[in-house]
């Protein structure tokens, strides 16, 4: 029999009700992952396999989601690691010979361009399949074929020795601006091109809600203007911290969570969210899922549970799609999330009908251009 624990659910509840939270939703929330769950388990759908992540963060990801949804539903996780790449070949070769081993996958939301959406179950407009989702998920939560969790952007860190006595650089015009913030600079060369002609046009004074469709053409011209400032193209994540701690570079677009890091290291580093480009994953129910009812279920379930969102958000560093999580957050800390609604409401979301058709355009492009 499935149990989902209410009791204990209860408790906490009635905890938050008496520091004056709204608990409808999360009581809903409650009530509709335990609906998914029996039904799977009705199914016989006792087990989901994820194709998600490995290390340190599906460490994290299986002790605060994974086994509290089986201690609950009984439905058993098992995940299945490896790169985004190298998840994609293999979805793309279990859906061509007809044997899809995997229910739920995890990508960028990068990665769901029109190609890709056919590999994933259509939840619904407003995700009507993972209700939780559309319930108490942020604006944008809601990919239709899947639903953000990890979040983060590709942000603006500054050393902040480098500039004392100046104003903070606060756009991605500061950024060109070698004026008044000299020093060598470092953008991305990590296989989203597109992020540095965000980044590019914002500089030269497109406003964030016309960016796109993305003039191509005026953000290489602006970036022809930086090229010779930017002293590392950085490939990963590892490398983008290392020129700062070895003092190589006094600017450059970074990873949010790994710019946190740096600041928890303790180097004198500033940040600032303003029109950075979204980085984020989501999690999909597979099209050909041998268990679509149990990948519902976690999916839900996941979205049901504020609590360990913030267990989540405080570990990792990285925010995540539950708005009702911003509720159980220090407000000092909440004001440092991207998920922040005045923080949120500036990140330049990826318009994904126009990388479908512009991506394989402009990777190439980007590559000559570098090159050149």
């Amino acid at each position: 029999m499935v149990h989902f624990h209410r009791r204990d659910f209860l408790a906490y509840a009635g905890a938050l009700g008496a520091s004056g939270l709204v608990l409808g939703n999360r009581a809903f929330a409650a009530a509709e992952a335990d609906s998914l769950a029996r039904q799977a388990v009705a199914a016989g759908q006792t087990e989901v396999i994820v194709g998600g992540s490995t290390g340190a963060y599906v460490d994290r990801v299986k002790k605060i989601f994974y086994d509290p949804f089986t201690e609950a539903t009984g439905i058993k996780v098992t995940n299945v690691g490896g790169g985004y790449g190298e998840k994609l070949a293999k979805i793309k070769a279990m859906t061509e010979v007809g044997n899809v081993e995997w229910d739920v996958l995890t990508l960028s939301v990068d990665s769901l361009i029109e190609t890709n959406r056919k590999y994933f179950r259509d939840l619904g407009a407003t995700c009507e399949e993972t209700p939780n989702v559309a319930a108490d998920g942020i604006a944008g939560a809601c990919l239709r074929y899947g639903a953000i969790f990890d979040i983060g952007a590709g942000v603006l860190a500054y050393d902040t020795d480098a500039f004392v006595g100046k104003p903070k650089p606060s756009s991605w015009a500061d950024f060109w601006n070698v004026k008044d913030y000299p020093g060598p600079r470092s953008l991305p060369d990590a296989g989203t091109p597109w992020w540095n002609l965000i980044a590019a046009l914002t500089a030269d004074g497109v406003p964030p809600d016309q960016l796109f469709p993305l003039d191509v053409d005026r953000a290489f011209k602006k970036l022809d203007e930086i090229k010779s400032e930017v002293t590392v193209w950085w490939r990963s994540g590892d490398q983008s911290q290392q020129m700062f701690r070895s003092g190589e570079v006094v600017m450059a677009m970074l990873f949010a969570g790994r710019a946190k890091s740096l600041q928890h290291e303790g180097l004198p580093l500033g940040i600032s969210w303003n029109n950075a480009p979204l980085d984020a994953s989501f999690w999909g129910v597979l099209k050909d899922a041998q268990r679509p009812l149990a990948g519902l279920a976690l999916i839900n379930f996941v979205y049901s549970r504020p609590e360990a969102h913030v267990e989540y958000i405080t570990e990792s560093q990285s925010a995540t799609g539950l708005k009702t999580a911003l509720d159980l957050i220090d407000p000092a800390v909440a004001r440092e999330l991207p998920t922040y609604p005045a923080t949120w409401d500036t990140i330049v979301k990826i318009d994904s009908d126009w990388l479908s058709a512009n991506q394989d355009a402009v990777l190439q492009r980007w590559s000559a251009w570098l090159a050149g």
